[in-house]
């Protein structure tokens, strides 16, 4: 019976965290940033070793322009799940929106080791490699991101890449 009761209790912690988490991406897709990170908050209370809460926690704290929170969820995301691409990718971005460009580099790099298919991080981080002045890596990210289908690098390329080709 005891072991029933504790069941039940941690039964009803998941499902009370999984509707503020569902609140939390209801609040988010209508653009209430501020809103979702109190639901996400209130589910990270109930479920502390959720790495999904702390990533939408993070995607609303950024959006709301808290990139400096948004890193720290990452962080905690990622020590929670470290095989995810994509929170590497995310890391990186909130911290080039703070012009954290070496860290964003080695970051973009994690994730490119990880999904080396994924295009468009190709193209943040030669944007970075941009910002920190290393424009021969710049250039070599940009014609992968070329290569891999990303659009938006030919830009980059003919403003940055024209002289080395």
């Amino acid at each position: 019976m005891k072991y029933l009761l504790i069941i039940s209790w941690f039964f009803l912690i998941s499902c009370t965290s999984q509707l503020q988490y569902q609140t939390g991406i209801s609040k988010f897709t209508n653009q209430d940033y501020l809103g979702a990170n109190m639901e996400f908050s209130e589910a990270l209370l109930k479920d502390k070793r959720n790495d999904e809460i702390y990533f939408a926690r993070a995607a609303s704290r950024s959006l709301a322009g808290y990139h400096s929170l948004a890193i720290a969820d990452m962080n905690k995301a990622i020590s929670l799940n470290d095989s995810r691409a994509d929170y590497f990718y995310f890391r990186g971005y909130f911290k080039s929106q703070l012009a954290y460009h070496k860290s964003a580099i080695k970051d973009y790099s994690i994730c490119i080791s990880k999904a080396p298919w994924f295009a468009e991080v190709y193209r943040l981080r030669a944007l970075s490699f941009i910002e920190v002045g290393d424009l021969n890596e710049a250039c070599l990210d940009i014609q992968e991101a070329i290569a891999s289908g990303d659009t938006a690098s030919y830009s980059l390329q003919e403003k940055y890449c024209s002289k080395k080709l």
